[in-house]
């Protein structure tokens, strides 16, 4: 199991919540990564799919991530 324990971008400043409470990035990060890997998504998708939900435009990519019981709530679009 890969752990991921760093914030993969620190100009993204959204919001994380696993069972609707607030969680720090790390956390959620480590969760969906764990998620991906046992369902057969290779790290590089992996990493843009989470990079991408954490931005205002990454609705799809936030519906991904949501499969492994995560919301991002993404820094408002500037």
């Amino acid at each position: 199991m890969h752990t991921f324990s760093h914030t993969m971008n620190s100009q993204l400043t959204g919001h994380y919540f696993i069972d609707e409470r607030e969680t720090p990035e790390p956390q959620a990060a480590n969760r969906w990564f764990r998620y991906a890997e046992e369902h057969g998504i290779d790290v590089a998708r992996a990493i843009s799919l989470w990079e991408d939900a954490a931005t205002p435009e990454g609705e799809t990519s936030r519906g991904t991530v949501a499969a492994a019981g995560i919301r991002i709530v993404p820094p408002a679009a500037r």
